[in-house]
């Protein structure tokens, strides 16, 4: 017996194997099977993707709760506590039932070593098989083939899309990594494409292993109506006049509506068209294209990567066009930066740069000497706290928008300044 704090079980965990990450899945198999969480009679949903992963998982969640379903969701990183990784019906496993999961995970792994994400994963599997489930919603924390959560077989897998990330890992080549992503997918069961130009290598792989294809626009489909609704069908007649999501974001719908024919995908699930705009309106995620504050206005973004920093640019435009936005900022330093900062050249009035707390930050150093901001108004700081402050000196009036991104690591402090606020 360990006794260890939470915080301790992790801190434990990041040392134990000899890299934080190690793509073989043999070692978590054979410790799932002593746990006897190998197999599930759950119905599973499985979610891979580039981006999006996060708030499909919250809109399948959702509704499927408002559908009097009970559901488990697992999903990664967290945000402000480890305990978000691990809900029931969207509450957070409680700090004691983690633990002692970990306790029981460290008695059986015996000799084996897991990664920390390995263990977090079979402590989701391991809490869901002691409540009483109807459903267990499976985020991909990494590509999706030689992902920790792929052990367990699918009964619909859903894949948001395909881009340039972690290129380290998945290469920078998108029909690898689409292969990668594609390593969700089970034979007979059914696979959503959420979005257009569907890449060959899911196409080839659906083929190969006789996965049912089911793809956005060609065989499910969304319309706006007007500002409060939009219209879901699909090529089996079936039609839903539906709510906007909580999840503020033009991209949104397009994850609700994946959600949807994911849900109507699979077997002994049913909804209603009430229910479902029930869970529409009620799905909420931290981070993403959040409105934290109006006055002034603060808007905090995870994004980190090429598409979703197009999706955040596309979303200002959208919602608060033509206003003075002010950037704070860190990222990671395994990000394409140079594609990232490219697509923002003159986009910012001022820039508010810093690193974060991760080992993996990009430093401020590196990070200021990027020639990007040789035209840019750039100021720089020891922390995001001071970045933030210093954005916030720049407001004068309502056209002013601070926008807090590049990171889940850069929203993190700000996020968790505002809710403890609000409590």
């Amino acid at each position: 017996m360990k006794n260890f704090t939470l915080d301790q079980w992790i801190e434990w965990q990041c040392e134990l194997h000899s890299t934080n990450m190690d793509f073989n899945l043999e070692r978590i198999k054979e410790v799932a099977k002593r746990l006897n969480v190998d197999k599930t009679k759950l119905k599973v949903f499985t979610v891979a993707g580039t981006n999006g992963k996060g708030s499909t998982v919250a809109l399948l969640e959702s509704i499927l709760i408002e559908n009097n379903y009970r559901v488990g969701s697992y999903t990664s990183p967290h945000l402000l506590e480890f305990n978000e990784r691990i809900k029931i019906n969207k509450k957070h496993a409680s700090t004691e039932e983690i633990c002692k999961v970990f306790e029981l995970i460290e008695e059986k792994r015996k000799n084996i070593t897991l990664t920390f994400f390995e263990f977090s994963t079979l402590a989701a599997f391991k809490i869901f098989s002691q409540k009483n489930l109807d459903i267990i919603i499976l985020e991909v924390g990494l590509g999706g083939r030689l992902d920790a959560v792929n052990i367990i077989d699918a009964d619909v897998s859903i894949i948001t899309s395909i881009g340039v990330d972690h290129t380290s890992i998945l290469g920078n080549d998108l029909e690898q990594i689409a292969f990668e992503k594609a390593g969700v997918m089970r034979k007979n069961k059914p696979t959503i494409v959420g979005y257009k130009n569907i890449h060959e290598a899911i196409i080839t792989h659906s083929k190969n292993i006789g996965s049912n294809l089911s793809i956005l626009n060609d065989n499910f489909f969304y319309k706006i109506h007007n500002k409060d609704k939009w219209i879901f069908s699909n090529d089996e007649g079936i039609n839903y006049e539906c709510d906007m999501p909580g999840i503020k974001g033009a991209i949104q719908i397009n994850n609700a509506a994946s959600a949807i024919q994911a849900i109507l995908s699979c077997d002994d699930i049913d909804i209603k068209e009430k229910q479902l705009n029930l869970g529409l309106q009620k799905a909420q995620i931290y981070g993403r294209f959040h409105v934290v504050s109006d006055s002034p206005k603060i808007i905090l973004d995870i994004a980190h990567n090429e598409q979703s920093v197009i999706s955040l640019i596309e979303n200002l435009n959208k919602y608060y066009p033509r206003k003075n936005y002010h950037a704070v900022f860190s990222v990671l330093k395994d990000k394409k930066i140079n594609k990232i900062l490219e697509l923002l050249k003159g986009y910012f009035k001022t820039w508010h740069i810093t690193e974060n707390e991760n080992e993996r930050s990009l430093s401020i150093k590196d990070l200021k000497e990027n020639n990007f901001f040789d035209s840019e108004i750039m100021h720089d700081y020891a922390s995001i706290d001071e970045a933030y402050n210093g954005a916030l000196k720049e407001i004068a009036d309502e056209d002013d928008i601070v926008i807090v991104f590049g990171s889940s690591y850069t929203v993190a402090p700000i996020l968790k300044k505002y809710l403890e606020k609000n409590e």
